[in-house]
């Protein structure tokens, strides 16, 4: 527990033990040709697709009877230069290799980004034309699910304290829609908001659950658990990231033991 492990996710996957994670939440590579530090982020759709059934797979056994499962990806990519269709609903895609496996569907929650960043539009079609206009949405969504139940079969201690900032989240969560900030002082080529791991460990976990992630990046899904005082687990295939992972960890770790001490003083 609360160790990155630097390896490929499948490999560091298969060191789990069958039914000990409570949560994954992650965002994986969504092939779009990101330049990763070690990924190739252009793989042939379908061996990208086989890839994510691989992945996915992996984190179906290591969940518990009870554990849940949390994917961030774009609603749409554009791979057809990977031998794709023009656009992919790859939330779809997702959405139907998980599934297959044996997961079960519960919800799908809109992201909805504040303060968004300008879009960057790679091509406009036929300018002021209907005769090939180019569309592009950047929203991304979490597809949310679990292994064989949802509902948990131990209550642990909830994040919510019942008061009414507490109760107004929790009114967020359960609307579909969660608001966040992306993050802008980005530490990897492929940054993951702090926003979206913290609203998910909040609303599908109890306190010490153990949380996966296989695509750590910088460290975020670790930082959340810390935050929030629950236990993690995960992998970065990057030694780069891992690194900038594990020194960023270190800093979150040390502010967090300055705060605990502080509040057992004044208590």
């Amino acid at each position: 527990m609360n160790k990155i492990i630097n390896t490929d996710c499948i490999e560091g996957l298969k060191q789990l033990d069958e039914n000990s994670v409570d949560l994954c939440v992650t965002s994986p590579p969504y092939n779009v040709g990101i330049e990763y530090d070690d990924w190739m982020d252009n793989m042939p759709v379908d061996e990208y697709l086989q890839f994510a059934r691989d992945w996915l797979t992996e984190v179906y056994r290591v969940l518990k009877p009870d554990g849940r499962i949390a994917v961030n990806i774009p609603y749409e990519v554009n791979m057809k230069k990977l031998g794709g269709h023009n656009r992919m609903l790859i939330q779809s895609e997702y959405h139907q290799i998980m599934k297959e496996i044996g997961y079960g569907f519960d919800g799908i929650v809109d992201l909805a980004e504040k303060a968004p960043q300008k879009v960057k539009f790679s091509a406009w079609g036929s300018w002021l034309s209907a005769s090939a206009p180019y569309l592009h949405n950047p929203k991304e969504c979490i597809l949310l699910g679990h292994k064989d139940q949802w509902k948990k079969l131990e209550k642990g201690e909830s994040y919510y304290d019942g008061s009414q900032e507490s109760k107004k989240e929790f009114m967020e969560f359960v609307s579909g829609m969660w608001g966040y900030f992306a993050e802008t002082h980005g530490l990897t080529d492929a940054n993951f908001s702090l926003d979206i791991p913290e609203k998910a460990i909040k609303f599908m976990t109890y306190k010490d659950d153990l949380v996966l992630d296989p695509f750590m990046g910088s460290g975020t899904t670790a930082v959340a658990c810390i935050n929030l005082d629950r236990q993690y687990v995960g992998f970065e295939i990057s030694e780069k990231y891992y690194d900038i992972a594990n020194k960023r960890i270190d800093k979150v770790w040390s502010k967090k033991l300055t705060r605990d001490k502080s509040k057992e003083f004044w208590n």
